[in-house]
């Protein structure tokens, strides 16, 4: 997730470029969207999937609501990683420097998760100064690297792009749809964790978009929800 919105634009140049402050949210919040937002738009101006329909004379819950991810002052270690720190995703890394052409995988951010992952319980050590100074990869001692050069792999691994990133610790699992919910499309990131209220700060448009039917839970798999900054 990289689009920033309006509001979150404005304050942080305000507060980095002058003397404005910029007050840290005191909720962050994630919602569902049927399509994707705006850099222009609210908390309540995103196509945010509905709580409820109206069938009849009568007010029906789709069961939907955002997820409370709580007071990032004092929750927001337990739900996110560290800055550019991960233990778990594995990596490939397409570098085009002197003797290095190809995709290089399975690649690590921590060298104990591919020491632990190799048979012998060794590492080798990979650097791509031009592509990315001052990032270290790790990578069992045993990785068969690189693949074909100039190919892309069929790894199924995550392409490493340089970003500084946080990512979610565990799931985070929505409520089980009690009606059709339509088309899902994107994702929001918002400072209250109320309904149609509050401020949009970033937004992304799913890679896999789906129709979520009565029955159906959304989730996201620890680790599967990056945010980054571009």
């Amino acid at each position: 997730m990289a689009a920033l919105s309006d509001y979150l634009e404005s304050g942080l140049l305000s507060h980095l470029f002058k003397n404005d402050a910029f007050t840290r949210p005191s909720t962050i919040a994630i919602a569902l969207t049927s399509g994707v937002p705006l850099d222009s738009d609210t908390g309540s101006s995103i196509l945010e999937l509905p709580s409820g329909v109206v069938r009849g004379s009568s007010f029906v819950s789709t069961n939907y609501s955002r997820i409370d991810l709580g007071d990032p002052s004092t929750e927001g270690n337990n739900v996110w990683s560290n800055v550019g720190v991960d233990d778990t995703t594995i990596y490939e890394v397409f570098s085009e420097e002197v003797d290095h052409s190809g995709y290089f995988y399975p690649l690590y951010l921590n060298e104990d998760t591919a020491i632990a992952a190799d048979l012998g319980g060794l590492s080798t050590t990979y650097t791509f100064s031009n592509t990315f100074p001052g990032v270290t990869f790790y990578s069992t001692a045993s990785a068969e690297t690189p693949s074909v050069s100039g190919s892309q792999t069929s790894s199924g691994y995550t392409s490493y792009e340089g970003n500084g990133f946080i990512k979610n610790k565990d799931q985070i699992v929505f409520n089980t749809a009690l009606t059709d919910w339509g088309w899902v499309s994107g994702i929001a990131i918002v400072d209250d964790s109320y309904h149609g209220s509050g401020n949009l700060l970033m937004y992304a448009q799913l890679e896999n978009p789906r129709f979520v039917y009565a029955g159906d839970s959304i989730k996201f798999d620890t680790n599967s929800l990056e945010i980054s900054l571009r």
